[in-house]
Order: C-alpha cells, then structure tokens, then sequence
C-alpha cells in the first residue's frame, strides 16, 4: 500500500458508481501502511512525513466514508435482503449485513402498519361460506385479481406480513387486488381476462 494507491482509490470511488473491487485483507493492509508511516514520522519529525500521514488519514477516511454511503444505499435499492457482495472487504460484509437487518426491521415495521389500515380498508370484503368442514373465511372474489407476470419477481412482504413470490414470466397468480394493481402499475404483471 502507498500513499498514491490510497489517493488513486479514493479518486476512483468517488467516480464510480459501484463499490471499486477491494481485496478481503484491506483494512489490514491500511492498518500495516498506517503504522509504517507513523513510526517514520516519529522517528524521523519532518514536517513532509507527518504532512503525508495527516494526508493518508485524511483519504482513509474518505474511502471509507464513500464505501459506507454505497453499502447502505445497495441495502436499501435491495430492501434489506441481502444481494451479491462480493466487493466488499470482509468488514463491510458486516457493516452490510447490520445494514440490511435494520431496514429489514423498518420496512417490517412499515408493513405492519400498512396491514392494520388495509385490514380497515374493506372489511365488507370478506363473507363467511359454509364448507364442509364447518365454517371457513373466504375472500370474496372482487377482492381477487388474477395475474400473469411479465417480469422475474422476487419474493416479497406482501400485506400481513405474508411472503408472496417468487414469480417467473408467463406464470399466473391470483392475488389480492392491492398487490395486484400494485404489480400491474409496476409492469411487473398484467391482468387475466
């Protein structure tokens, strides 16, 4: 590691939109860098050499700030599930994964109130039908649309916390009109006639 490494990485970062490729061992290798340069500023007291580890400091600190910015923002555009990772150092691995449980627990959270207002929504939906087995809840068929997919779809967070998906294109689904219009809206889905 050098000096112009680090500043030619933090250039790079900033530029990119994506994570830059960064080996697993990074970190370390910044904490080996850093030390070497510490013990020759003290051995040495030159103002070049403490200008210079005030300087790789300084951009340690930008890389780092930048890299964390993208992590969270991958963790969100993913909602908290965890996607490919494999530009990260292992460190960011875990900074990544706190990241996804937490917007995990939010979007959890979200969803739930969410459920509790669309429960409200129509409760003259659903009508009780007699099978035979005794009495069952049955939604009602208005409430019911019939889908086909037009895009790959991931399993999700439907309303109730329920997981809906994954779905392929061409597949057919009856879904809850909420979700379906959502999908459809999305082009994700188009109605069955």
């Amino acid at each position: 590691m050098t000096y112009k490494r680090l500043r030619d990485l933090a250039r790079e970062e900033k530029t990119k939109p994506g994570l830059v490729a960064l080996q697993p061992e990074f970190y370390a290798s910044v904490e080996a860098f850093l030390s070497s340069k510490f013990s020759e500023m003290e051995s040495g007291r030159s103002v070049l050499e403490m200008r210079e580890f005030e300087n790789s400091v300084a951009v340690i600190k930008e890389i780092s700030s930048v890299r964390q910015q993208k992590i969270l923002f991958k963790a969100i555009r993913n909602g908290g599930r965890h996607g490919k990772a494999d530009d990260m150092t292992r460190e960011e691995h875990e900074l990544y994964d706190r990241f996804c449980a937490v917007i995990e627990d939010a979007q959890g959270g979200l969803e739930s109130m969410l459920a509790r207002y669309q429960s409200r929504k129509a409760p003259q939906a659903r009508e009780r039908t007699e099978g035979a087995q005794g009495e069952t809840t049955r939604a009602d068929s208005s409430t019911i649309k019939k889908v086909r997919f037009i895009k790959d779809v991931p399993a999700y967070k439907g309303p109730n916390n329920e997981t809906l998906g994954p779905f392929k294109p061409g597949e057919e689904n009856a879904l809850p009109t909420g979700e379906a219009d959502w999908l459809i809206r999305g082009k994700l889905a188009e109605i069955v006639e």
